[in-house]
């Protein structure tokens, strides 16, 4: 059975240490610039709310979610949900000292001017933005069902079913990749956004750093989902008696 090939368990260790790396460099990138001031004296809410304003967005909803970076716009809803983790980050402390006063950091900066950026991109009509929203469902139904036709393929020696959980995990392997120019793009607008308000110099570099440390998150995210699909088809044609 493949639970038990060695391929499976090379690919598992590579998936277990790219989406570690990557996470491990986002999160380590954001604790060190969450300490750096980014000299913008609003809150979180109402700095995204100044950004959208800006881009004639005013009709986007702004409204907290739990977590941890769980930062997101959802262009279904035109709503833009900034996270606990981020929000907390108005209370900007510097010296064990928490000023009064909002003071937004770099980093939440970064990550609140970046999901502006997919505002705009989604208002504009971004052709990437509207490719990824069409693969969404196809997306969804390959990562979630697809994994289990391919085994029930494989080990009911059934081809054709296997063949076609392949095809069902190659629209999640699509979105994967079709979400890299999404991210990029949006934090090229970032970049813009926070510079246009000062954020320049070192905050600047501070903002590059932490757009840059999300984007792997997403480069890792393709390459496990591709190394995925090749591991498939490799258990499906790769092993004819």
């Amino acid at each position: 059975m493949f639970f038990f090939d060695p391929l499976y368990i090379v690919l598992l260790v590579v998936t277990v240490g790219l989406t570690g790396w990557a996470s491990w460099r986002v999160r380590s990138t954001y604790g060190k610039w969450s300490k750096v001031d980014s000299g913008i004296n609003l809150d979180a809410f109402d700095f995204a709310r100044r950004l959208l304003d800006r881009q004639g967005l005013q009709a986007v909803r702004i409204e907290p979610t739990p977590g941890q970076l769980t930062d997101h716009y959802d262009p279904r809803g035109k709503v833009l949900r900034v996270s606990t983790q981020v929000a907390d980050a108005s209370a900007l402390t510097t010296a064990g000292v928490t000023s009064s006063a909002p003071r937004l950091s770099v980093a939440a900066a970064a990550v609140i001017a970046h999901e502006v950026g997919h505002a705009l991109q989604d208002a504009s009509g971004d052709t990437a933005m509207k490719l990824r929203q069409a693969i969404v469902p196809a997306a969804q139904l390959g990562s979630g069902i697809a994994p289990w036709i391919i085994i029930a393929g494989v080990l009911l020696r059934f081809e054709g079913l296997a063949v076609i959980g392949l095809i069902l995990f190659a629209g999640a392997v699509v979105f994967t990749i079709a979400t890299l120019p999404v991210e990029i793009g949006a934090s090229g607008k970032a970049l813009a956004f926070v510079g246009s308000l000062g954020m320049v110099g070192e905050k600047q570099t501070g903002a590059r750093d932490v757009l840059k440390a999300a984007a792997w998150t997403y480069v890792a995210g393709a390459l496990v989902a591709i190394l995925t699909f090749l591991y498939y088809v490799f258990l499906i044609f790769g092993r004819r008696d």
